[in-house]
């Protein structure tokens, strides 16, 4: 693959968007060097020594690995991944939101009602978005190995070359992460996925079979602790879209709680998510973020507040509760960079207004919001938008009955300057966050008990008390480590502690992508959107048209068909094992 094709806009688009002053010195050299080279030839031949990089001769010192690094995570951060498709339309349809749009036969609403075929045009592109970071990461992982391998063979290294080693690590930390990451989105959408672990392409790599989940599995597994052995602690990050050892501990949290639930039930792993959470927490380099102040801005509808999530709007970087985030920049009228969270994913905002548009694709429901306990009003309040602002500026109240409650964790208003798109803005995504973790924990030590597993040392029941009462805690604007009897949860144990869990994780990450895998994973995702149009019937709403996802749910749901058009269509070995397609011929 030559750089031209896919480079050289990424390194001028890279620099714009904010790359830490040193590493875009470094890009900035590579590209006056390529300059260089250009002006000593002549100007007709620059396409040509543009194209005289590739995969081979482009990977030759820490700038250039780094640059290449960069291209792996300027995948997640396209329009396809976590700018706006796999953002909106991949996490919808569960007990706590519905889709915008309803019965109206475009591919966003027909994936986010459960009106799907394989032939829909947002399942491809996503499916070929993460393949595409895929094979950038095989790319770095191939060519900066040998730089690594090369460094580390010198006797008596310099210096720079100890610090060189150390970079080199780093980059191959991310890149095994970023696979494993991007492996694990296939699997708990696709279920058994083609496992193409090298850059160089051929029929063989391209016409691939399905590996079983299993197999996936076991690959995340080994990235993923290949990468932790690599990466930095959580202060030594070179920038704040880069990923943490305590970060990447607990993606493989949620990695192995999913693989111990359904589809594949290994319950072994429920006390491998243990160890890895606890790691986290005992490390002690990460905790809740306790600030919760009345906003400064919206009245009536300026009340508490968490800062861990106004930080999103105001780009502060603050990683010991927001412990991973894909980052966007958002420059000039250019849409590259950019998100759709706040404007697409947040709070309805009149177009003429101030603070620009906001147009939720998702709105919560109001049989979510009875479900809060009657003392966590101001977590719930803060998390569902039950106002609007109007063309004159005014925050207004939003009638239960319209079922346009907006999504109230990410504010477009509370951005220091806002974008003149009507569409996006710099909202980074949140992927991961402490209290995630906290719940992870406690999730994993309770599941780990049930199923006659073996806890780690020092870890017990009480352990998963302490993880859970921290977030309640915290949600009610209490001490977090001082008991609170009339919050805290003590001395339940089995399927009464695993339902406290699960109400905990809906309330605390409701709107953050995490409902739907986790009800796919407990294997109660039809149980639970079916029961969802009945509440919703009962509450005097019509699922004809009001909640669609209880109209057309069924059990092959819970996983993706293999996308016609951009796999099977160029690879029908891709059914052989399975010719149903996931059930969906």
């Amino acid at each position: 693959m030559k750089i031209k094709d896919i480079d050289m806009d990424l390194i001028r688009k890279n620099i714009s968007r904010g790359i830490p002053s040193m590493l875009s010195f470094k890009i900035g050299l590579i590209i006056l060097a390529m300059g260089l080279v250009s002006v000593s030839c002549a100007s007709d031949l620059e396409e040509e020594v543009y194209s005289s990089f590739t995969g081979d001769n482009f990977y030759t010192n820490v700038a250039s690995a780094e640059l290449g690094l960069f291209g792996i995570y300027d995948v997640l951060a396209t329009d396809d991944l976590y700018g706006r498709g796999y953002l909106l339309y991949f996490h919808t349809g569960t007990d706590q939101e519905r889709y915008w749009r309803q019965d109206r036969g475009l591919d966003d609403d027909l994936l986010a009602n459960y009106q799907i075929q394989e032939n829909n045009a947002w399942v491809g592109e996503v499916w070929s978005a993460f393949y595409k970071g895929i094979y950038r990461a095989n790319q770095v992982i191939e060519r900066v190995t040998v730089l690594r391998d090369a460094n580390a063979g010198i006797s008596n290294p310099s210096s720079k070359e100890v610090s060189d080693l150390a970079a080199y690590n780093n980059v191959l930390g991310d890149a095994y992460f970023l696979r494993g990451f991007m492996y694990f989105q296939l699997v708990k959408n696709w279920g058994d996925v083609p496992l193409r672990l090298t850059s160089n392409i051929s029929l063989e790599t391209l016409k691939a079979e399905r590996s079983p989940k299993e197999e996936v599995f076991k690959q995340i597994e080994k990235d993923m602790t290949t990468a932790i052995g690599l990466l930095p602690e959580a202060p030594n990050v070179k920038s704040a879209s880069r990923v943490s050892k305590g970060a990447a501990q607990g993606i493989l949290t949620r990695i192995y709680l999913t693989w111990a639930g359904e589809p594949v039930r290994d319950v072994s792993k429920y006390g491998k998510a243990v160890e890895q959470a606890w790691a986290v927490v005992s490390g002690g380099q990460h905790q809740l973020n306790t600030t919760i102040d009345p906003l400064t801005v919206g009245a009536p509808y300026n009340q508490f507040f968490p800062q861990v999530f106004k930080n999103l709007s105001e780009k502060v970087n603050e990683p010991k509760e927001s412990m991973w985030e894909i980052h966007f920049s958002y420059v000039g009228d250019s849409r590259n960079d950019a998100s759709t969270l706040g404007t697409w994913h947040g709070v309805t905002q009149h177009t003429n207004s101030i603070y620009k548009r906001g147009a939720p694709r998702r709105y919560n429901l109001p049989t979510f919001y009875d479900t809060f306990e009657t003392n966590d009003s101001i977590r719930r309040d803060y998390s569902i938008a039950q106002f609007e602002i109007d063309k004159d500026n005014q925050f207004i109240p939003v009638d239960r009955n319209k079922l346009k409650w907006g999504v109230g964790k990410f504010r477009r208003y509370l951005i220091n300057s806002v974008s003149s798109d009507h569409n996006y803005d710099v909202i980074n995504v949140p992927i991961l966050r402490y209290a995630d973790v906290l719940l992870m924990l406690a999730e994993g030590i309770n599941e780990t008990v049930e199923n006659g597993g073996v806890l780690p040392a020092g870890v017990s029941l009480s352990t998963a008390y302490d993880a859970i009462n921290q977030v309640r805690r915290r949600a009610r604007m209490l001490p977090v480590d001082s008991a609170a009897p009339s919050v805290d949860i003590t001395g339940s144990t089995g399927e009464v502690f695993r339902q406290q869990i699960r109400n905990e994780r809906s309330w605390e990450l409701c709107n953050e992508n995490l409902r739907k895998p986790d009800l796919i994973r407990w294997g109660i995702l039809v149980e639970t959107v079916k029961k969802t149009g009945v509440d919703m019937a009962a509450a005097g709403y019509g699922d004809d048209k009001d909640y669609f996802p209880a109209l057309h749910i069924q059990e092959h749901h819970v996983l993706l068909p293999i996308p016609f058009s951009t796999e099977i269509s160029q690879n029908p070995d891709v059914l052989k094992t399975d010719p149903s397609n996931n059930g969906y011929r």
